[in-house]
């Protein structure tokens, strides 16, 4: 494969996983709001709700994102190490893109809002487990050294099945054997200790859904930090912003 020909460096796999159901059109803020109706999705009442300039939680979410990339595509050593997969889950599952370095193409990477009302988080825990073993399979094959794999989760729903949970064993093992770094993210009202058990090493954080941008950046500043360390030494990362946290 020519990527790994051209740049020998040592990789960071980061896997987003990220909700899209239907729930993700949860309105941040906007003007002139009038609420329409309500409606009952991924275990939460919702306000259907119109207005002007309304921004969306997926809004928000796509905005963090591109925050990532650009940041990233800014810093000449994180560019050559960072290798990032985006999957979104709902009742299904879609590649938004697949491993591999931040292009210029990518600044136009948008997610698109699953018109699913599902969120079976368990099950795309568990895909995304398998992508980053065949990823790391890969580094192996063409004798490429790699960082501790991250996988960040995103979600604002209640998981409809109990997957997840069965995964909690396997996690910790993965967490525990320095095989795997989770951050998992709570988006709005979701209930953090249904996340508890995909998120082994460190408690799952609730994030203000106005601070995406700020978050992502979290991200990209701690991922700079991986790709100036060597592969195997621990990396402290810097704290979170106090403002990104849920209020």
């Amino acid at each position: 494969m020519c990527e790994f020909g051209n740049n020998t460096n040592a990789r960071l796999p980061v896997l987003f996983l990220l909700d899209a159901s239907s729930s993700m059109n949860g309105i941040v803020r906007g003007d002139n709001q009038h609420i329409l109706r309500q409606e009952y999705s991924d275990g939460i009442n919702w306000n259907i709700v119109t207005g002007d300039n309304i921004v969306t939680r997926m809004d928000e979410l796509n905005a963090g994102l591109q925050r990532f990339i650009s940041e990233i595509l800014a810093d000449p050593l994180a560019k050559l190490a960072a290798d990032v997969a985006v999957i979104t889950f709902a009742r299904t599952v879609a590649t938004v893109k697949e491993f591999g370095p931040i292009r210029e193409s990518d600044t136009g990477l948008k997610i698109s809002t699953s018109q699913e009302n599902e969120t079976l988080l368990g099950e795309a825990v568990e895909l995304a487990l398998a992508e980053l073993d065949s990823r790391k399979r890969t580094y192996r094959a063409h004798g490429v050294e790699f960082y501790q794999p991250w996988l960040v989760v995103m979600t604002d729903g209640v998981p409809t099945s109990a997957r997840h949970r069965e995964l909690e064993e396997r996690l910790k093992e993965l967490s525990t054997s320095r095989k795997l770094s989770a951050f998992v993210f709570g988006i709005g009202r979701v209930d953090l200790s249904e996340l508890s058990s995909i998120s082994p090493g460190r408690a799952p954080m609730q994030v203000n859904e106005q601070k995406f941008p700020e978050l992502f950046a979290w991200l990209s500043r701690s991922a700079r930090m991986v790709s100036m360390s060597v592969p195997g030494d621990g990396v402290s990362l810097t704290p979170l912003p106090e403002d990104v946290w849920q209020v």
